[in-house]
């Protein structure tokens, strides 16, 4: 065990062993005649470049380069000139490669301690942080506050317009618009309070929360009681501070006229006819989210297309208050009676920042109009199925016949293979009635199945020899995205498609 520490020790004793070591190999090989094939030292320049530094690499190639030059060029008699000149060329290759396979190594290791934290804290090789912003003007930027309009997301169900006036506090409340499947779009108001005081940190993560609850489609009274569980999840230590959220989660549907809202502590939307007539929306606040499990409200109303929807910022009432009205004497209701018919949504979004302040509601005030629009035969079909075999053969013909009315004859076989997928699994899994509809929508192609059950289906993998299960599945492969929505009359299975041409 001594020998080789002490080569180990000693590089320049384990190189010369190594050039002796090949000197006599080659030496021994010309003597029987295997001249041709006795320069095996040209794998060691790149098995040193994957285990040692550029220097030792350049020192290990240099010397097999010359050692081949010297056995071969005067020690080892009748060797060809072609045969020297492809030997010592081997050599010289073999010598370029290596020092290329360590220069990629090097530079990877490089990049690894760019990206990782020296020890010690040091901060050498490391990316310079990106100036901290304030975490309510991040959030405020991501919806419109202060931005340009184009940066408001514009669904197909409702004309968005967003006001705002601070006095640049920390931002504690938030308005969002999220666009959702068959056309929907859901409006959320929302504000957090700790120890009474705007809770600026807790406010992106519930905004969060509540755009990820968005994608699986709930009710809206079911979605703010799982918001409930997330503010939990965020304040574990509930004795250290009075934490309390207050939301409203209004969903409109375009296609049926219908809203269907619910508030944890919020207070309720004003609704403007399309004749310019203030509604009170009958929908008691309920309590705000908090230490003790929220009483969520819930309502639902018709809007008439050009209705405009107005939510805005609300400072939550202590917990434990009664529910109100949603035109509380906390000041945080716009007055029906104030709000006049105005020109333009931003108009109106000025006269209630305006009504707002002069009644004494949040320092920070946000206001979202939403004027409302319908979807007709234009752009959607409705067709009533037997739960019958022989119904999908009738879906086939309805889909094929209403796609050719829209001009969208390139969407038709794949549009009817889904539909026909859906119908078919609504048929043996589910129960009546059984509903089809086709929605066309900012180039989008959304076919709906809705049935009488209860019972959400799975995406499955079916085996070979298996004689079903593969519905879903091709659906997916076929779709942009699928999903289901439950409501009281049972469920709506719905898959979305690009059309490939269409007006």
């Amino acid at each position: 065990m001594a020998t080789p520490r002490l080569l180990l020790r000693h590089p320049s004793a384990l190189l010369a062993g190594y050039l002796a070591a090949t000197c006599a190999v080659q030496l021994n090989a010309s003597a029987v005649g295997l001249v041709r094939w006795s320069d095996y030292s040209v794998l060691a320049p790149p098995m040193a470049a994957a285990l040692l530094p550029v220097r030792h690499t350049l020192v290990v190639g240099a010397s097999t380069l010359a050692t081949s030059v010297a056995i071969y060029g005067f020690a080892i008699p009748g060797v060809s000139e072609g045969g020297r000149t492809v030997v010592i060329a081997a050599a010289f290759l073999s010598l370029a490669m290596s020092l290329v396979v360590c220069r990629v190594r090097t530079g990877q290791k490089a990049r690894c301690a760019f990206a990782i934290p020296p020890p010690g804290g040091e901060k050498r090789g490391r990316i310079a942080p990106a100036p901290r912003r304030d975490t309510g003007d991040l959030c405020a930027s991501l919806l419109a506050g202060g931005s340009p309009a184009g940066r408001l997301p514009q669904p197909a169900a409702v004309e968005l317009s967003y006001g705002r006036a601070d006095d640049g506090g920390p931002q504690a409340h938030w308005l969002d618009a999220i666009p959702l499947p068959g056309a929907r779009v859901a409006l959320v108001a929302g504000s957090v309070t700790e120890d009474g005081e705007p809770a600026p940190t807790l406010m992106p993560e519930l905004r969060a929360a509540v755009r990820t609850l968005a994608d699986i489609d709930m009710q809206p009274d079911e979605t703010l009681t799982h918001l409930q569980d997330v503010l939990h999840r965020l304040q574990p230590d509930e004795a250290a501070h009075d934490v309390t959220a207050s939301c409203l989660y209004a969903v409109y549907d375009p296609v049926t006229a219908d809203c269907t809202l619910a508030s944890a502590g919020h207070a309720a939307p004003i609704v403007i006819s399309p004749e310019g007539v203030p509604i009170a929306v009958d929908l008691p606040s309920g309590t705000p989210h908090g230490r003790t499990r929220a009483q969520v409200a819930t309502a639902e109303i018709r809007l008439g297309k050009g209705s405009v929807l107005l939510l805005h910022t609300h400072s939550a009432p202590p917990t434990g208050s009664g529910s109100g009205s949603g035109s509380g004497s906390d000041g945080s209701a716009v007055p029906e009676r104030r709000i006049e018919p105005q020109s333009s949504l931003a108009a109106t979004c000025h006269t209630a920042l305006q009504v707002l302040a002069a009644e004494g509601g949040p320092r920070q005030l946000r206001v979202l109009a939403a004027r409302t629009r319908t979807l007709d035969t234009t752009t959607v079909a409705t067709w009533d199925l037997a739960a019958d075999p022989a119904a999908v053969s009738a879906a086939r013909r309805h889909v094929t016949a209403q796609l050719t009315d829209w001009g969208l004859d390139d969407a038709t076989p794949t549009t009817v293979l889904i539909v026909s997928e859906l119908v078919t699994n609504a048929i043996r899994h589910a129960q009546p009635p059984l509903h089809l509809r086709l929605i066309r929508c900012d180039a989008c192609l959304t076919c709906e199945v809705t049935d009488g059950s209860t019972t959400t289906p799975h995406l499955r993998r079916a085996r070979t020899l298996d004689e079903g299960g593969r519905g879903l599945f091709i659906v997916a492969q076929l779709t942009c995205r699928w999903g289901t929505r439950h409501h009281a009359h049972g469920k709506t299975i719905w898959a979305e498609h690009t059309p490939l041409h269409g007006p």
